[in-house]
């Protein structure tokens, strides 16, 4: 629980710069260059670390991440392509772990049933 309660903190801080004026941000980002050195490394240290990566979305996809983006309150909607791309990993990560408790005739029935929905949702989208 608590490990759930410090992330949330973490989200909800994230949002709250994304969300503070353009003179806020540049307030807080002044506040670390008057930081002592080992202050700030040890600081950034601590700091989660992301690896740069690209995308390219057809413009269309991006007008309706947007939109959906401003519907659920988010900054920006990359920052929700990124939870609903957590999300996922965690829903793919279960599956993969049930399935590699099951016995081989066993995980391809469960294979053939998931790609079996997922054509029916597609065609239904259609």
């Amino acid at each position: 629980m608590a490990g759930t309660r410090a992330k949330e903190e973490k989200k909800k801080m994230t949002k709250k710069f994304g969300r503070r004026s353009k003179e806020e941000q540049e307030e807080k980002e002044a506040e670390y260059h008057r930081m002592k050195p080992q202050d700030f490394d040890q600081l950034m240290s601590r700091a989660k670390r992301h690896t740069p990566y690209m995308v390219r979305l057809p413009a269309a996809w991006i007008e309706s991440l947007e939109a959906m983006a401003e519907l659920e309150g988010e900054a920006g909607y990359q920052s929700m392509v990124r939870r609903w791309i957590e999300e996922r990993l965690r829903q793919e990560s279960r599956l993969a772990l049930r399935l590699s408790k099951m016995p081989l005739p066993k995980i391809a029935a469960v294979l053939k049933r998931q790609t079996t929905k997922k054509t029916q949702v597609r065609s239904d989208l259609s």
